[in-house]
């Protein structure tokens, strides 16, 4: 390299670090001038503390007999109140009699919607965009009956979207014959009056809720004594095989309105439930969904560190009536408060814990009170009109340098 070029790169040299030390400059004073502020809108959240369980269901339950041979026919649905010698069920020693009965009594049903409609179509003004979210609204209620293999309402509801879809017609300027059809319904009806309905009563000895079928394990926990339930008592009830149900039985009555959800669990995952305490148990596989219970009792064994959970409910209806041995999950406790980032948790001078929370353009110190802690957030208590802590919609400061109370943003 001669001497020219040395001169020449040296020059490069000094020109690029004169630049290096013009942007650094530049960029420290821009650093002085310019104060970044990152915010987050404070918003209520909630956080559940749940347990996953594999639950049994004991219910007081009594076999309905019938020593009678025939076709039998349910009176009322499952899940039914049924009171002491209530007719439950019909037998029809006639196949025709019971058809001609089937019969007669879905024209009742028909007759009573029909007549429904009619009065509509008299006396009704109707919303055109309503009853389009009606119809939809029936419409997805169907295919979830049917998705959830749950069919004890899809009757019900196949006559509930018929009911929208005629009443959508009516509202449009379509000409519905209600007379007509109900003529016709009735003149039918009429006729298969004359016709043999001979049956005979399949009555409830008990009062209670009527169930229509039986599943084998209707003794295998013994309801009189469900208060001292233990660990080995539930482990037996779920993995029992359902017993044979003795011939001549139709069904059976709830005879008790209280039931129990039966689980065994490690002691420590439920050790903040006493009894009378709410739990919200969800039951993803079956149609109920989700149900309010109460802990009934909790019988521990503190040699294995497990605890046999006793939970009681009272509401019945087709879908709990089915209810047995499901897999549930227990919500044992809900936290809801406003959601702040952990990284946003500032002390101030007192000592008081709390976040700057950015009000136009000038910060403000507001309090925190946590009532729950994650790794990277926490929940405070929504305090309602109280004055100095964070609430609901404040911009609380995530990203800012050197902040206190009062300072301005540029």
């Amino acid at each position: 390299m001669n001497e020219t070029q040395k001169k020449r790169l040296q020059k490069y040299g000094v020109i690029a670090v004169s630049v290096l030390l013009i942007v650094y400059i530049v960029y420290q004073a821009y650093m002085m001038i310019y104060d970044p502020v990152g915010t987050e809108l404070a918003y209520e959240y909630t956080i559940e503390d749940t347990v996953d369980a594999e639950v049994f269901v004991a219910r007081s339950e009594s076999y309905i007999n019938n020593s009678k041979k025939g076709t039998i026919i349910s009176a009322i649905e499952d899940g039914s109140r049924v009171s002491k010698n209530q007719p439950v069920a019909y037998v029809f020693t006639d196949t025709a009699a019971a058809d001609t009965f089937t019969e007669l009594r879905d024209l009742e049903v028909q007759l009573e919607r029909y007549k429904v409609l009619a009065r509509q179509s008299d006396n009704y003004i109707f919303d055109v965009e309503d009853l389009d979210m009606y119809v939809d609204q029936e419409a997805v209620k169907l295919v979830d009956l049917v998705n959830e293999r749950h069919l004890t309402l899809l009757d019900e509801t196949i006559n509930d979207f018929r009911n929208q879809v005629v009443t959508k017609q009516i509202s449009t300027g379509s000409k519905v014959d209600f007379d007509s059809r109900l003529a016709s319904l009735q003149v039918k009806y009429d006729t298969l009056s004359k016709k043999s309905t001979k049956h005979t009563d399949i009555v409830s000895k008990n009062s209670g809720y009527y169930i229509g079928y039986t599943d084998g394990y209707e003794n295998v926990i013994d309801y009189k004594e469900i208060s001292k339930i233990g660990i080995d008592d539930i482990r037996k009830a779920l993995e029992a095989e359902p017993k044979s149900v003795p011939s001549g039985v139709i069904g059976k009555v709830v005879t008790e309105f209280t039931w129990y959800f039966l689980s065994v669990l490690e002691a420590d995952k439920v050790a903040s439930l006493s009894v009378g305490n709410t739990v919200t148990v969800v039951l993803p596989f079956s149609a109920v969904n989700t149900v309010e219970a109460k802990v009934y009792a909790m019988n521990e064994n503190k040699e294995t560190g497990e605890v046999a959970l006793i939970l009681s409910c009272s509401v019945m209806n087709p879908d709990a009536a089915s209810l047995r041995h499901e897999n549930a999950q227990f919500v044992i406790a809900s936290h809801t408060g406003i959601k702040v980032p952990s990284s946003a948790i500032r002390v101030n001078k007192d000592g008081e814990k709390g976040v700057y929370v950015l009000s136009g353009n000038i910060a403000k110190f507001k309090k925190i009170n946590i009532v729950y802690t994650e790794d990277d957030f926490i929940l405070s208590q929504a305090e309602d009109g109280a004055d100095g802590y964070v609430s609901l919609y404040d911009n609380i400061i995530t990203e800012g340098k050197d902040l206190y109370d009062g300072k301005v943003f540029k």
